[in-house]
C-alpha cells in the first residue's frame, strides 16, 4: 500500500527518523551499527517505499557516501556537542538547527536520552508531532544509577510531551504507562529482514557489549557446565564495562578451551557467524526487543535466553528456550540442542515462520503507516 502524495504540502517532510548513529548505514561502516540505529534506519527506508517524504537526521556521512534513490533525505546534523565547554547547550542548539532544516510534520525520536529533550520541546515550540520510539525497557527507567536524576526527569517530563509512544512489546507498554498513565502508547513490532537458513549449527554463540548487565559471566558459567560442547563469545569493551570485566573474560576464555573469545566485528561477519550457530546464547537481566534474537530467528536459529522474554515470544511460539533466570534450567536446554540436530531443525522452522508473519518489512512499516496516518 503506497500513499499519494501527501497532504500536507506545507512542508517539506512527511516525517523525519532522528537517529543520528544512522549515519553510519551511509557510509563506508555501514557493518558497525547498533540495533537502534538498525531499526531506526530500516524504519527511514521502509516508509519511504511506502510513499512517505522522509528524512533522517543524522551525523555527518563519511566519504564514500553509500545513497541510492531508496534512500531518505539525509539532514546532516554536526558530530555530537557533549565533550564541549557548555556541551549540552551546544548539543541542544545542534539537535533543534537539524529538525528545523528537516522541516517535517511528525518527527520519530528513537531511544532515550538527552536527545529527547531537545526534540521534545522542539516538536512543542514549532507545533509538530513528536512521536518516541522505544529502544529498551530501561527507557522508562526513571532511577537509573548511571544516569544523571535531574536530566532522568526533564527527559520523563519530555516523554509526556509526545503525541505517541511507539513501543517494541507489551512489557514496555506496560512500564510507560505505569510511569506516564495519561501517555497514548502503541506496540509496533521491530523490523527483522528475511535471511538464509542456519548451516546446521558449530557452536553456541554470545555477541553483547561487556557491561554488568548483560551479565557475560553466566554465558562462562554455561561454558564451564558443558566441557563437551563448543562456545563462542563476541565482546566489545566501552566506557561503561566495570574494571576488571575484561580481564576475567579474558581469563575464562585461556582456561577453558571450549570457549572462544572473539574481538567485535562487522555486522555482515556477526550474521555469518549467527548461521553457523546451534543457538544465540542471551545473558541479559534486561533487554528491548534485541535485534539479535530476530536476526537468530530468521536464519532458523533458536534462542536460549536466561532472564528475558519479550511478551513471551520465545515461550509461545515455542522458538527456543526462556529459563526464567535459572541456570539449571539454560544448561539443560543448551545441552539437549547441542545434541539434537533434529530438535534445532524444527524450532529453527517455527522461527523463521514466526519473523515472516509477526516482524516482516512490509507487515511492520505498515502499522507504522497506520501510526502516521492518524497523525498527520
Amino acid at each position: 500500500m503506497r500513499r499519494g502524495p501527501s497532504r500536507r504540502r506545507g512542508r517539506a517532510h512527511d516525517v523525519a527518523v532522528y537517529a543520528p548513529s544512522g549515519s553510519l548505514y551511509y557510509g563506508p561502516k555501514r557493518d558497525y551499527m547498533g540495533g537502534a540505529e538498525v531499526q531506526a534506519t530500516k524504519l527511514a527506508h521502509a516508509l519511504k517505499a511506502k510513499g512517505l517524504r522522509v528524512a533522517h537526521v543524522v551525523y555527518p556521512v563519511p566519504e564514500p557516501r553509500r545513497v541510492d534513490a531508496s534512500s531518505p533525505t539525509l539532514v546532516e546534523r554536526s558530530d555530537w556537542q557533549g565533550d564541549r565547554r557548555l556541551g549540552q547547550l551546544a548539543e541542544t542548539g545542534a539537535i533543534w538547527r537539524s529538525l528545523e532544516r528537516a522541516d517535517a510534520e511528525a518527527y520519530i525520536v528513537r531511544g532515550s536520552g538527552g536527545h529527547v529533550i531537545a526534540a521534545g520541546t522542539f516538536c512543542r515550540a514549532r507545533g509538530r508531532r513528536f512521536v518516541f520510539s522505544s529502544s529498551s525497557e530501561l527507557d522508562f527507567d526513571f532511577a537509573r544509577a548511571d544516569r544523571n536524576a535531574r536530566m532522568l526527569q526533564l527527559y520523563k517530563a519530555n516523554l509526556r510531551l509526545a503525541a505517541r509512544l511507539a513501543l517494541q512489546t507489551e512489557r514496555q507498554r506496560e512500564l510507560a504507562l505505569r510511569a506516564l498513565p495519561n501517555c497514548d502508547a502503541v506496540v509496533i513490532p521491530s523490523f527483522a529482514e528475511p535471511a538464509p537458513s542456519s548451516n546446521g549449527g558449530r557452536y553456541f554463540l554470545w555477541v553483547d557489549r561487556l557491561v554488568e548487565y548483560k551479565l557475560p559471566d553466566r554465558y562462562v558459567e554455561l561454558a564451564e557446565a558443558l566441557p563437551d560442547a563448543r562456545f563462542r563469545m563476541i565482546g566489545s569493551g566501552m566506557a561503561e564495562t566495570p574494571p576488571g570485566m575484561v580481564e576475567r573474560i579474558e581469563a575464562a576464555a585461556e582456561r577453558l578451551p571450549n570457549l572462544e573469545l572473539l574481538p567485535p566485528r562487522p555486522r555482515s561477519e556477526l550474521l555469518e557467524d549467527m548461521r553457523d550457530a546451534v543457538a544465540l546464547v542471551k545473558t541479559s537481566r534486561v533487554e528491548g526487543m534485541p535485534n539479535g534474537f530476530l536476526e537468530a530467528w530468521a536464519r532458523g536459529v533458536p534462542v536460549l535466553s536466561l532472564n528475558v522474554d519479550p511478551d513471551g515470544k520465545i515461550a509461545n511460539n515455542d522458538i527456543g528456550v526462556a529459563a526464567d533466570g535459572s541456570m539449571e534450567r539454560l544448561v539443560e536446554a543448551a545441552a539437549s540442542l547441542w545434541r539434537d540436530p533434529a530438535l534445532r531443525a524444527e524450532i529453527g522452522a517455527r522461527a523463521r515462520r514466526f519473523v515472516k508473519d509477526v516482524h516482516s518489512p512490509e507487515a511492520v512499516a505498515n502499522r507504522w503507516v497506520a501510526l502516521l496516518d492518524e497523525l498527520i
